[in-house]
């Protein structure tokens, strides 16, 4: 279930209250917020003791900006990470555009402007693939050399592993592109999730039995196109649910979208709420059918599929 105790999030320097300054830091893109990123986090909340204990992030992706291109895309947005750095404990969280021109920072300007003058940090805590400044020049060695002369301490946390390999975004990426929600679930220690708004779809659904939720994800980041099961978050409640990722061949459709089918639930309306919907297991590939009868009857199998992987 979403916390509610989501992260007080600063994005500018002047927004920043003297309650963040003298504590400690972890810093990193945690896109995702994946089980290596939690080992920082819960590094940052262990020593920080009492002190507060502060997250500082970017947006969007630093290689977005730097390369000009629209990927890779983010595994979480802004909001999905501080609800999910919420979820871990966290209560403050530092979001610093990135820019073309921020990109032009050196490593020592950062700890200088950020780490000394907005924050007053007294430790850093880093994995130990961190680089900050231009050209990534702020390296681990780097760090461990210029952070005593200004008083702050450096905590590494080891690189986590698990069955042999490190979780990473990259990786998480691969697997969704490949359908693999279970392997990106193993990485990320929990379901990957989409949070966003239900828009207006075709209304198809409802004429078939079926009413679907047309969540409206933009440019984010999906699973491979295909029918998953789902749990679905609704105010404070979990449903089971099945999903289609694709462009509803059989409809002639063109775009893709995600489209939500909540099992044994009818809800007056959906439209503008914002639903979680967390991938679970891929059931199949999206498929054109020759009959609306026959798609029904494949929604159907595909319903009691979602209920046998979901337990319910």
């Amino acid at each position: 279930m979403k916390s509610e105790h989501r992260p007080h999030l600063y994005r500018h320097p002047a927004s920043l209250p003297s309650s963040l300054r003298g504590g400690v830091v972890a810093l990193g893109n945690f896109d995702g917020v994946h089980r290596g990123h939690q080992q920082v986090i819960a590094e940052l909340l262990r020593i920080a003791t009492g002190r507060p204990a502060v997250v500082v992030s970017f947006y969007p992706h630093p290689v977005k900006v730097l390369k000009g291109t629209s990927e890779p895309k983010a595994l979480s947005s802004l909001r999905e990470k501080r609800d999910r750095l919420g979820e871990l404990g966290v209560q403050l969280l530092y979001g610093i555009h990135f820019t073309k021109a921020f990109a032009r920072v050196t490593a020592k300007q950062f700890i200088e402007d950020v780490l000394v003058k907005s924050l007053d940090a007294k430790a850093l805590v880093v994995g130990e693939d961190v680089a900050i400044g231009f050209l990534r020049e702020g390296n681990l060695e780097f760090l461990k050399r210029e952070l005593p002369k200004y008083s702050i301490e450096l905590h590494v946390v080891p690189t986590f592993k698990s069955n042999h390999e490190r979780p990473s975004s990259r990786r998480i990426r691969e697997l969704l592109a490949e359908g693999d929600v279970q392997g990106a679930a193993h990485m990320i220690g929990a379901p990957f999730t989409v949070s966003a708004r239900v828009g207006h779809g075709d209304k198809r659904g409802r004429t078939i039995g079926f009413p679907t939720a047309n969540v409206s994800t933009g440019a984010r980041l999906l699973p491979k196109r295909g029918v998953y099961s789902c749990i679905v978050e609704y105010h404070g409640r979990s449903y089971p649910a099945v999903a289609n990722i694709g462009i509803r061949p059989t409809f002639n459709g063109r775009g893709e979208r995600l489209e939500v089918h909540i099992i044994g639930e009818t809800f007056e309306s959906l439209y503008g709420k914002r639903l979680h919907v967390g991938f679970v297991a891929r059931l199949r590939d999206e498929k054109k059918f020759g009959s609306i009868d026959e798609l029904k009857s494949q929604i159907a199998q595909d319903v009691e599929s979602a209920k046998k992987s979901l337990g319910v």
